[in-house]
């Protein structure tokens, strides 16, 4: 009985100690699993990376990209009815290619740019029963984007912003830049050795502001103004068409060489008067014109959900006196990006408060909602009283640019013309409607005035899309 009871003991032992080690190995797999196809890629990119072509390799052949649709539910792209890669007909496949980029693997590597790039686990591996990735939904009108690209841009380089003023919502953000990217054609763009061939100037060109900076100045002056109670007298400043800064030999000069004597803050702002701004950014003083631009945001990031985040930049050195005075009517070290402007527009625009700018309106697998955005303040950059006198100064100067009010509406503006590396130049105007904001950018021009009738005409359909 008692060998009988020790073999018995002993047997239950040994399935014990094999189901535990069973339990063990399970346990380990799913950590080893778990660790590698759920934490690390989540944690890692390269994990992430290989975890992607590892599923791409895998549904690539049966698999349908998800659509991607404009702010009223026109088709942009789509997976049905030609391959199993969306597809865009022109002229989108041209004027929304640097906004929707790509997914591909090739070598076993990813390669990842722009919306299609990020939005790659809900367009192509989160399926629904038919094998169809989500559906996204953006803010983009698809008939301004097509505009802009073909009518506006035509051929240039340079981008347009348009962002809705109450709600950061993007518009339209249409670039061209070195090569004509059609979003069909992945494998000639992948090959390209050209220069910036990958490269969206809305969201990342960096350079000076040129003359649109004048705002920013502006706005710290007139704050100045109302806090100190200071006279009319302040704003006054007798312009002799050159001005050189104090412990400098740098001359500063008017565009053309103008010379305008005796002038006002209208004035020098509707004529954007070099020296007088310079003057008064010096007068204005360091902290409080730095004050000014942090609160718009520059040399904060901004991200844009699901697109890029937006780099920027001012750096007054030491503060001497040229230092300030070179950034105070736009040039010395500030960079700053074209939607950024549009946003510091839109800012304006809506009170003083910028708006988080977006452009991934929805993400919906069927009926179920995968992303729903939520409009967000990112914060008050200048009070209602300062807003307002910005307004008028810039209602004035959009007049000046043939923006009137008769045949436009209530448009506000402000031009600029930015010297750039390389003897680039690159012009601005930046502005908005009642509706919504705007920054037209060019490369390779030789003033603002070249976009006077481009704006005129983005002005124009603006003003029809909201119904005015």
């Amino acid at each position: 009985m008692t060998n009988r009871r020790d073999n018995n003991s002993l047997a239950k032992s040994r399935i014990r100690i094999a189901e535990l080690a069973a339990m063990a190995m399970c346990l380990l797999f799913t950590c080893g699993f778990g660790w590698k196809y759920i934490i690390s890629p989540a944690v890692s990119s390269s994990a992430r990376g290989t975890k992607n072509t590892i599923t791409y390799d895998e549904v690539k052949g049966y698999a349908f990209e998800g659509d991607i649709l404009d702010c009223d539910g026109a088709v942009i792209m789509s997976g049905y009815g030609n391959s199993h890669t969306a597809y865009a007909y022109e002229p989108e496949c041209y004027s929304f290619s640097y906004l929707l980029g790509y997914y591909t693997v090739a070598n076993g590597r990813e390669n990842t740019y722009g919306l299609r790039g990020s939005l790659a686990d809900r367009l192509l591996f989160y399926l629904d029963d038919d094998n169809k990735g989500a559906t996204v939904s953006l803010t983009i009108d698809k008939g301004l984007q097509n505009y802009a690209y073909t009518s506006l841009l035509a051929g240039q380089e340079g981008s347009i912003t348009v962002i809705d003023n109450k709600t950061g919502a993007i518009r339209c953000l249409t670039s061209r830049s070195t090569i004509s990217y059609d979003v069909n054609d992945l494998e000639s763009f992948l090959a390209s050795d050209v220069p910036g061939a990958q490269f969206r100037r809305g969201t990342y060109e960096n350079d000076p502001p040129g003359s649109t900076f004048k705002i920013l100045t502006a706005a710290a002056a007139i704050e100045k103004a109302q806090q100190e109670n200071l006279p009319d007298e302040f704003f006054l400043f007798n312009d002799a068409g050159t001005y050189t800064p104090e412990g400098s030999d740098w001359m500063i000069t008017n565009w053309n060489d103008g010379v305008f004597g005796e002038i006002d803050l209208d004035t020098a702002f509707k004529n954007s008067v070099n020296c007088y701004f310079a003057d008064l950014g010096i007068r204005i003083g360091q902290e409080r014109l730095l004050k000014t631009a942090k609160a718009f945001r520059i040399g904060t990031d901004i991200e844009i959900p699901f697109l890029c985040t937006l780099h920027s930049k001012t750096d007054l050195g030491d503060g001497q006196p040229v230092t300030i005075a070179q950034t105070a009517f736009g040039q010395g070290n500030t960079e700053i990006t074209p939607v950024h402007l549009a946003l510091i527009a839109q800012a304006v625009a809506n009170d003083g408060v910028m708006m988080h700018p977006y452009v991934v309106k929805s993400i919906n697998s069927g009926n179920m909602p995968l992303y729903r955005h939520i409009n967000s303040r990112i914060g008050r950059c200048i009070s209602s009283s300062v807003d307002a006198r910005l307004k008028e100064l810039m209602h004035q100067a959009a007049e000046n640019y043939g923006l009137y009010e008769g045949t436009y509406g209530m448009v506000y503006a402000k031009s600029g013309t930015a010297e750039c590396a390389n003897d680039r130049v690159h012009t601005y105007i930046v502005g908005f409607t009642e509706d919504a904001s705007f920054c037209v950018s060019m490369n390779n021009g030789h003033a603002s005035s070249e976009l006077y009738w481009i704006t005129q005409a983005l002005v124009g359909y603006i003003n029809q899309i909201y119904g005015r």
